[in-house]
């Protein structure tokens, strides 16, 4: 009994030194832990309410899209820097290669470019940087078009399809509710 009673103030003194060197370390040399972060959220909220928000949107983006373009061909190209209100990425590219080739031949072209049939394939309102935000289809109709060459001759193939099927892209403004088209792909096995 004797043992015990010393072991016992002998192994409480350990313990206390212990824990107060322990406790002092840890209060003199250690930073604290840094809190933990929480879990991110979205600060931004989606460019659209709903699927018809934005539906709505890309038909008049589209329809701005065409207008413009209408317009540059009409002029031979010039002014192809106009695109850049209506058009984003690779479609930006093309088009303003098109157009500049366009103005290299001389090429113009008469009438209006018109689309029906527009219709949502999908809205990510969540899209990293807001590309690919909106995707929409539709059947472009360019039955009333007619380009010239710089003789007034028609350059325009006889087995032209005058409606084509599209899936067109449309990346969004951050800073506003516009969206420009960022893509359009014919689909060959789709008809309007």
């Amino acid at each position: 009994m004797i043992y015990l009673v010393r072991m016992r103030p002998k192994f409480h003194a350990a313990a206390v030194a212990l824990v107060l060197v322990g406790t002092l370390s840890a209060s003199g040399c250690a930073s604290e832990a840094p809190a933990a972060d929480p879990t991110p959220t979205l600060s931004a909220t989606p460019l659209f309410a709903s699927d018809e928000e934005a539906l709505a949107a890309a038909e008049e983006a589209y329809a701005a899209y065409l207008a413009v373009t209408d317009e540059i061909y009409a002029e031979g190209g010039a002014g192809s820097d106009r695109l850049a209100s209506v058009a984003a990425g690779t479609l930006l590219e093309a088009d303003s290669t098109g157009m500049a080739d366009v103005a290299k031949l001389g090429y113009r072209s008469v009438g209006e470019t018109k689309f029906d049939s527009f219709s949502l394939q999908s809205y990510s309102p969540n899209a990293a940087d807001l590309k690919s935000i909106v995707v929409a289809y539709l059947c472009q109709d360019v039955s009333a078009v007619d380009v010239f060459d710089p003789s007034g001759s028609s350059v325009v193939s006889d087995d032209r399809p005058d409606r084509t099927r599209l899936e067109v892209t449309f990346d969004g403004l951050e800073d506003s509710r516009q969206l420009l088209v960022s893509n359009k792909v014919a689909w060959s096995d789709q008809t309007c």
